[in-house]
């Protein structure tokens, strides 16, 4: 039964809302109960103390002879206590009492009310005297707790039905409160898998972060697939022309009876089948860093990767300079920049020509390459470094993704990219690092 309610409550938000409610009702109802007793027994015994103090006064002031007080003993006797009086003499004999004990003398009157005990009760009495009679006036306390508590039980009641009346209103209300939740449930519920529009509901302003981070979790997601979708359908479009190249060189050389014929086309399809990995390796690395993948930077030399690099590129000595004029080590990701300068290089070499001079330059956390070809126009200029971009007119095998990944990772390592032709002719690729990035 407690899982069942542990159940409940923790499944349904207007149940917790509604039970956490009324019981601070409850305790707020149970401390006002108590103040409300304590108080309705201190109103009362205050009130009937000055009854007390003003029944004495008026019956002190008109006391006459003994007689006239026998009808009122006879009738306090017929029913249930509520005064009792007892007149006495200086020497303490009893004149007459409207008790079958009478009270005991005191030693002198009273202006205010004060409790004594007498035949195993509690009794508030005042006192009235002069030099020859002395008058004690009694209530039983018990009269006063009876007052109070029939005094608090009729007002409990009233709470206790207000209270009961309470509940459903507070279910009722708390339901009306919650309602905007329901409305974004209903409209979460309504939506298509592929609907990332964001949420057009009115709520209050309690629930606003929420609907403000589920649109912003909407834009982050559509903008993840319709990458997905960009990206998958340009690899897909350039993986199909050198797959296509690759079966139609194995075709040629399955059924060519020439040597040399099927030499040749041999020799093509390796050729395709390194711009295919080429190509695959390219789309894997553009994948990882187009995923936001951070490796971890370590401090890294500016000149031995380039060094690295010119020997990977396995360019002629007489065609790739390295000119280093300040060299300060970088904080960095070695296989990214690795990366970086090998399609710098690859695509230098293979579209300044093969007369070109490559030359890199490094000063401090500025690199840069340059080679002395034809560079390009100012319009594709502009558009160097977008995905799958390449100059029309264009005989050297590529797919246009080494700029875009050189893009990427200079941004990865907060460095700037910066592409130029040359004034003497020849094109330029400048990356200069962030002087924060220094060891």
């Amino acid at each position: 039964m407690i899982k069942r309610i542990q159940h409940w409550l923790h499944h349904s938000l207007v149940s917790r809302l509604t039970l956490l409610v009324l019981l601070a009702t409850l305790c707020a109802w149970i401390a006002f109960s108590a103040v409300l007793l304590h108080e309705a027994r201190k109103e009362t015994a205050e009130v009937l103390d000055r009854q007390l103090t003003a029944y004495a006064d008026l019956l002190w002031q008109n006391l006459g002879d003994e007689d006239d007080l026998k009808p009122s003993l006879y009738k306090q006797r017929k029913q249930h206590v509520v005064l009792g009086f007892s007149l006495l003499n200086r020497d303490g004999s009893v004149i007459i009492s409207s008790l079958a004990t009478p009270f005991p003398a005191q030693a002198a009157a009273s202006r205010h009310p004060y409790l004594i005990q007498h035949e195993g009760h509690a009794w508030q009495i005042t006192v009235r005297q002069d030099a020859e009679r002395q008058l004690i006036i009694g209530e039983p306390v018990r009269n006063q707790l009876k007052i109070a508590h029939e005094l608090s039980e009729g007002l409990g009641q009233t709470a206790l039905w207000a209270l009961l009346l309470l509940l459903p209103l507070l279910f009722l209300a708390i339901r009306q409160g919650l309602k905007p939740l329901k409305s974004v449930a209903a409209e979460l519920a309504q939506r298509e898998p592929n609907n990332l529009n964001p949420l057009d509901v009115a709520v209050p302003c309690e629930i606003t972060p929420l609907r403000d981070r589920l649109n912003t979790l909407f834009g982050q997601v559509s903008e993840t697939l319709a990458r997905e979708r960009r990206f998958t359908a340009d690899a897909a479009h350039e993986l199909r022309t050198p797959l296509a190249a690759l079966r139609v060189q194995i075709e040629l050389a399955q059924s060519s009876p020439r040597v040399e014929i099927r030499e040749k086309a041999l020799g093509k399809a390796l050729a395709g089948v390194d711009r295919t990995t080429r190509l695959v390796t390219q789309l894997l690395a553009l994948s990882r860093l187009e995923h936001g993948e951070r490796p971890q930077s370590e401090v890294i030399s500016l000149p031995d990767l380039a060094k690295a690099a010119l020997i990977e590129a396995d360019l002629p000595a007489d065609a790739a300079h390295l000119i280093v004029q300040q060299a300060l080590p970088l904080r960095g990701q070695p296989i990214l920049l690795g990366l970086l300068l090998r399609n710098v290089l690859d695509n230098a070499r293979h579209y300044a020509g093969d007369a070109a001079i490559i030359q890199i330059q490094i000063d401090g956390t500025r690199l840069r390459i340059s080679d002395n070809g034809v560079g390009v126009s100012e319009a594709d200029l502009l558009r160097l470094g977008e995905r799958f971009y390449r100059p029309p007119g264009q005989a050297q095998p590529g797919v246009g993704l080494g700029l875009s990944i050189v893009r990427r990772i200079a941004d990865l390592h907060g460095a700037q990219l910066q592409l130029s032709n040359l004034p003497e002719g020849g094109f330029c690729v400048e990356v200069i690092f962030n002087p924060d990035i220094t060891s």
